[in-house]
């Protein structure tokens, strides 16, 4: 009777033990399921592969297909889809948001969302994407904006990197480089067109919220015109992570020191993170919780992210990624490049008129479309 009685009390515990393991073991996996498709440029699919992949991996009731979209084609292919030709995410500026916010779903959604991960953003990034009662996507890309200034020209002039602090220093150290080099070197890259517009407009709303638009457009060319614009031997460029790369890639002639860019004035705001990507909700379906678990989960990977920042391809805004060092080259003095852009990423102040901000840069986009 008393074996009998063990073998029921074993046979009890077995049982048991199976159905808790069974149970926890169920727990533990994810409840997440459905189908989430993402648009992407080229210059993230691989970056959306990986990810989808290592989501995937954790959640095996979801699938993920990335979709790559020609960039020339991109925003407008978002515009012209119906709502359920739409992918249920895509990435966009605050630029290309204000074109389809009609389209944008789980806008409150997205809040939780930043309460959770608010340290792992600066306040400037989230103020691009607030709205009313919630925020149009995820802060996913930062594009801080920087001033490279080729020294070794500088130096052979007579000047020094540390005389350039503001927008009238530059100009007339490059008037006297041009005149001095009978129109070898200018001032400017041509391609730093929109660059100089946003940093300009920035600081031209913060330091006078009446300012009008007019006002702004004739600042912009005493600063950036045909007379000091060329396709090579320029002496600044206001550029961000591109120039870098092409520049530590050794495909530009010279060497250079990268600084934060001018101010108007001495003493003024030299930090601004400008038109970076967003990863939005177009199209929630029946998915909702999968797309906002995965649009966090892709903003703020930190190991992924930092490949990102170690190939130079983009920087992310997640401040957690930010911890990355890289070597430069004997063409690059002073400061590394990515240690200043870092740093404007991280301590970039909110633009306090962002709202006029946003209405005259959508002014200049939508003249040049």
């Amino acid at each position: 009777m008393r074996n009998r009685k063990k073998s029921i009390i074993l046979l009890l515990s077995f049982f048991i033990v199976i159905f808790l393991s069974t149970f926890f073991s169920s727990s533990n996996k994810s409840s997440l399921k459905g189908d989430i498709v993402v648009w992407t440029n080229e210059y993230y699919y691989d970056y959306f592969l990986n990810i989808a992949s290592d989501f995937e991996e954790s959640n095996k009731k979801v699938d993920i297909k990335v979709v790559l979209v020609n960039e020339d084609e991109y925003i407008n292919k978002i515009i012209n889809s119906s709502d359920t030709e739409l992918p249920n995410i895509a990435h966009l500026n605050f630029a290309e948001i204000n074109l389809v916010k009609d389209k944008i779903n789980l806008i409150n959604e997205n809040m939780s969302t930043i309460e959770t991960y608010k340290n792992n953003f600066n306040i400037n990034r989230l103020k691009e994407i607030e709205t009313n009662g919630g925020y149009y996507g995820i802060p996913f890309t930062s594009s801080p904006i920087s001033m490279y200034l080729r020294e070794d020209v500088l130096n052979s002039f007579g000047y020094k990197t540390e005389d350039i602090n503001t927008w009238n220093q530059l100009i007339q150290i490059g008037k006297d480089i041009n005149i001095k080099s009978n129109g070898k070197y200018n001032l400017f890259s041509y391609k730093d067109k929109l660059n100089i517009e946003l940093l300009l407009v920035a600081q031209l709303i913060e330091g006078n919220k009446e300012i009008s638009k007019e006002e702004i457009l004739s600042k912009i060319s005493g600063i950036y015109n045909e007379e000091n614009t060329t396709s090579d031997n320029y002496i600044c460029s206001i550029s961000g992570l591109d120039f870098y790369k092409v520049l530590s890639e050794g495909e530009i002639e010279g060497v250079w020191e990268c600084k934060n860019p001018p101010s108007i004035n001495i003493g003024e705001n030299r930090l601004f993170d400008l038109g970076g990507e967003n990863l939005v909700a177009l199209n929630e379906g029946k998915n909702s919780e999968a797309i906002k678990v995965f649009m966090a989960f892709a903003s703020t990977n930190k190991e992924l992210l930092s490949k990102e920042i170690i190939k130079k391809d983009f920087l992310p805004s997640s401040l957690y990624a930010l911890n990355v060092q890289l070597a430069d080259g004997s063409n690059i003095k002073g400061s590394s490049p990515l240690l200043v852009l870092m740093n404007t990423i991280e301590r970039a102040p909110a633009i306090t008129n962002i709202d006029e901000f946003k209405d005259i840069i959508l002014q200049f986009i939508n003249q040049e479309v």
